[in-house]
């Protein structure tokens, strides 16, 4: 999987510390790689980095198996269970606008976000395998 440029989360911290021995390994480096030839600052990691060992803002390129959109997974719940679920769900990811990024699969789920969303279905008795629209590989840009 190649790492895009539109793939960087806003205001993500890249880097451009080429005499870093963990740069082939790091997201961070990788991602300062793809910046297009128009973007001339960016939110950058310091050389102040390099006196550290291990690098403080060290970033290992993982990826994971993320979950696209989650369109009909409130078609089973019992109605007096779909407004508070959903509302709990909401304030997880952020608010209305999220949500709807989220449902909609603008934005990928990563593997900790569906299993919160498994077990808020399971808190109210639901104990089928919650199922997404879609699933597909994305980098982990956080360490949450």
């Amino acid at each position: 999987m190649k790492l895009k440029y539109e793939d960087l989360p806003i205001d993500w911290q890249v880097c451009f510390l080429g005499q870093c021995r963990l740069k082939d390994s790091c997201l961070r480096y990788q991602g300062g790689l793809t910046l297009p030839d128009n973007i001339y600052s960016a939110n950058a990691v310091t050389p102040n980095a390099l006196a550290a060992d291990p690098c403080p803002m060290f970033m290992k390129t993982d990826t994971v198996r993320a979950a696209l959109g989650f369109s009909h997974i409130f078609d089973e719940v019992k109605a007096r269970h779909a407004p508070v679920m959903r509302a709990k769900l909401t304030e997880y990811l952020g608010g209305n606008g999220t949500y709807y990024r989220y449902m909609h699969g603008e934005r990928p789920l990563m593997p900790e976000q569906q299993e919160w969303i498994c077990q808020l279905f399971k808190n109210y008795g639901y104990t089928d395998a919650v199922v997404f629209d879609n699933y597909t590989e994305a980098f982990r840009f956080y360490n949450d």
